[in-house]
């Protein structure tokens, strides 16, 4: 069963309890220790922008709507670790179930739509960040979320996974470069060579051009072939008369 959750602006919250406010102390910490400095402001600004629209809250997994720059929302999911119910648990943690259930940073993994390739990215962050916020006057919610039958889960292997492992289980394959689609050979033609360089898929800074005067079409043409021609791991000066 999951619960759904509207964050709303924070002086609109009930009075934290005190296991809520560590809760969400400790939760903090642990994002904060996660991402670097830039990311961590950028998720508070999200944050503080009401940005996250939607948490879904289940058993091992947190999902996440939060509105960026782009008309289409980005999701965010973050899976934790899940442990046994504490037995001395009531229907409310206390402190001490607080300290032992808050997740350590190689319990939890993070996946969003974005195209930040950085594990986590600010979403990630505003994300945790506005669960941390829920904890304050709902404890609860983290034993929701954290415990749960663990017999049959494989258990992460404690201090043993770096950062960059967590990442790799999260990224998809890259896309196929734009310049081997059917509109690129379409555009370009066949008697351009195979460029021998990495060439990059993401957006470029372009300088403005006047395109009354300027034939957008030969400039991209006569750029391609200088990219193409380029091999800066090849001595060889035969490749570059092909």
């Amino acid at each position: 069963m999951s619960i759904v959750i509207t964050p709303g602006p924070t002086h609109l919250r009930p009075e934290p309890t005190p296991a809520g406010r560590l809760a969400a102390s400790l939760l903090s910490v642990t994002v904060a220790g996660l991402a670097d400095p830039q990311r961590f402001r950028r998720g508070k600004a999200y944050l503080a922008d009401n940005a996250i629209a939607r948490l879904e809250l289940s058993e091992g997994v947190l999902l996440a709507t939060v509105v960026g720059g782009r008309p289409d929302p980005y999701h965010v999911t973050v899976t934790v670790e899940t442990v046994s119910r504490p037995e001395d648990l009531g229907q409310v943690p206390e402190r001490a179930h607080v300290a032992r259930l808050i997740p350590r940073a190689d319990e939890l993994l993070f996946s969003c739509t974005c195209p930040d390739w950085d594990d986590p990215c600010k979403h990630g962050v505003a994300a945790l960040l506005a669960l941390a916020g829920e904890f304050g006057s709902r404890p609860e919610l983290l034993v929701s979320w954290r415990c749960g039958d663990v017999d049959d889960r494989p258990r992460t292997k404690v201090g043993s996974r770096a950062r960059a492992d967590r990442h790799l289980r999260l990224v998809q394959p890259p896309p196929p470069s734009p310049f081997e689609t059917p509109e690129w050979h379409e555009f370009a033609g066949d008697d351009l060579p195979v460029p021998k360089c990495i060439v990059p898929t993401g957006a470029l800074s372009l300088p403005a051009m006047l395109l009354d005067r300027t034939d957008v079409a030969e400039v991209i043409r006569s750029a391609w072939q200088a990219l193409a021609r380029f091999n800066p791991n090849n001595d060889d000066d035969d490749d570059l008369a092909e």
